[in-house]
């Protein structure tokens, strides 16, 4: 089983956005030196706790602090952009790092409906047709334009889907793409929709095989005191979210002193608990397995939300060192 890293910039209360962006680049020489497999980073637009705005950007950062992991969009939020100027960014990306990159795109916007207008997106085209433009860039198929720099391969193309429903993958399967399933994001997902998609997959030069990741919530400590700490901020970025009032940044312990969960906040998280894995080192590794088992996934990606980045990072080497051979 390959593991990876789902990155979203979070904001801690009292730092600065500089940090947020820092400490990514930091997490990501981490992610290379502990040999992850990929590293994903996140588009989202208006939101003060998350500040990955433009993944491209933050990539060609990271990859020139990396050596071989791979780097990605986790996703890019194709409705928002023209297909061309996608194709033309992940181009450069796979001109600076030849054979590590990848595309994940989805087609939620990241962000509110104001924000989302200010990206200007194409009009009069849909997210199916976005896709086959994506392709037809990335392998030269457009009559009138070629997406520049013209490299020798293209980005493999991730579909980021939450899993809702069985066709969920069926785009993917039809298209040669991976699939990337956010139980993170949709703790419903179903595993027929990782069926459907194995079962209907038509290979392509970037995927001549299906290829599944599961995307998680991680929350991992060696000790019951820093997980319940972990924990708590964790669930409450959840609760706020799920209620649209995301928080400024992720509180710090002191202030997540000062806040308790209602009966009914607690039942809920209890009712969305399969988005994560929690637990002490040793035990959340062995979920980690049983839920790629669970969902027949080739790849487990993970996310973690925390105040402290050094706990994050911290949480990452176990966890490395009990899978990463």
């Amino acid at each position: 089983m390959k593991i990876s890293i789902l990155e979203q910039s979070t904001l801690s209360e009292n730092a600065s956005p500089s940090d947020a962006i820092q400490n990514t680049v930091w997490l990501a020489r981490e992610a290379d030196y502990l040999g992850y497999e990929r590293l994903w980073l996140s588009e989202h637009h208006n939101m003060s706790i998350l500040q990955g705005s433009s993944p491209e950007v933050l990539l060609a950062a990271v990859g020139s602090k990396t050596d071989r992991i791979r780097l990605g969009s986790g996703g890019v939020m194709l409705p928002n952009h023209s297909a061309y100027k996608v194709a033309e960014n992940f181009r450069v990306l796979e001109a600076l790092f030849p054979g590590r990159v990848d595309c994940g795109i989805g087609r939620a916007s990241g962000g509110d409906p104001y924000s989302t207008a200010l990206l200007n997106p194409p009009d009069g085209i849909d997210f199916p047709q976005q896709v086959g433009q994506l392709e037809r860039f990335f392998h030269d198929g457009h009559q009138r334009v070629t997406a520049t720099p013209k490299v020798d391969s293209a980005p493999p193309l991730w579909l980021l889907s939450a899993g809702s429903h069985p066709e969920s993958g069926l785009m993917a399967a039809e298209k040669g793409m991976g699939l990337a399933i956010a139980l993170f994001i949709n703790p419903a997902a179903t595993r027929e929709a990782v069926a459907q998609y194995r079962r209907n997959f038509r290979p392509s030069p970037e995927f001549p095989e299906p290829r599944v990741l599961i995307a998680l919530n991680f929350v991992g400590a060696d000790t019951p005191a820093k997980l319940e700490e972990m924990k708590k901020a964790s669930d409450y970025f959840r609760l706020m979210r799920d209620s649209g009032n995301y928080p400024k940044a992720v509180p710090s312990p002191e202030t997540l002193d000062r806040v308790e969960f209602s009966a009914s906040q607690k039942a809920y998280l209890a009712q969305i608990a399969n988005r994560e894995v929690t637990g002490l080192i040793d035990d959340a590794v062995k979920e980690i397995a049983a839920r790629a088992a669970a969902y027949d996934a080739d790849e487990v990606m993970l996310t973690m939300m925390c105040f402290d980045i050094e706990d994050k990072i911290r949480a990452f080497h176990q966890v490395a060192d009990r899978i990463v051979s």
